[in-house]
């Protein structure tokens, strides 16, 4: 997957609606309904070469 790719999905990321338990409310790539935002957040941070920092500010 190309850095270009990640970011659209990045920014496709910040649009998951979350519920209390900060777990996603819908279907998004790979993960299912109910997994926590945070994990999700960390397979990106994993991804992006030098962590999301670097590419998404």
């Amino acid at each position: 997957m190309t850095i270009k790719e990640l970011k659209k999905r990045w920014e496709e990321f910040g649009g998951i609606p979350t519920n209390s338990d900060v777990e996603i409310e819908v279907n998004f790539y790979y993960w299912e309904k109910g997994t926590y935002r945070f994990d999700i957040w960390n397979w990106f941070d994993e991804k992006f070469p030098n962590g999301i920092a670097e590419y998404v500010i």
